[in-house]
């Protein structure tokens, strides 16, 4: 091995014994981070039963939250699973075509008909997605004031 190659072999072990060390004071931090925000929460947060409430009423309106999304997605799932029946009975349909023109003119209603639904499809997800966001974005300050300390809720 050249002297070259050493110095090169010698900076990378030196790059990769700095980065470990980032990353373990890095990891160091947040354990120290996470049990200070711990330890301040239980020591603040009042009772056992106080605690219990806040955790019930936010698990309670996060599943009603979640329940309302999952029909919603049932229901994106059956409109899609119907839309894609009916487009399987158009394809079958254009095979039993009695000449050329029809058989093509059959193909391109099929054609504009999958279109549609994958844009319906696309809309649908959009606004599903949309909504999750929305309904994530009202929680969180929720969770914050539930789970903030006793005294500064004084």
């Amino acid at each position: 091995m050249t002297t070259k190659d050493k110095a090169q072999n010698y900076e990378l072990f030196e790059q990769a014994l700095k980065n470990y060390e980032q990353a373990l004071q890095a990891g160091l931090k947040l354990q120290q981070e996470s049990a200070k925000w711990w330890t301040d929460l239980l020591a603040q947060s009042g009772s056992p039963q106080e605690w219990q409430a806040r955790f019930n009423e936010l698990a309670s309106e996060s599943m009603a939250a979640a329940q309302k999304r999952m029909e919603e997605n049932l229901k994106l799932v059956d409109q899609s699973s119907r839309t894609g029946l009916d487009l399987l009975k158009q394809a079958v349909d254009a095979t039993k075509a009695d000449s050329v023109s029809s058989g093509q003119a059959k193909l391109q209603e099929l054609w504009e008909a999958s279109l549609a639904a994958l844009r319906a499809n696309a809309t649908a997800i959009n606004q599903a997605n949309t909504k999750l966001v929305e309904s994530c974005i009202q929680f969180v300050p929720k969770v914050k004031t539930a789970t903030a300390p006793r005294a500064a809720a004084a």
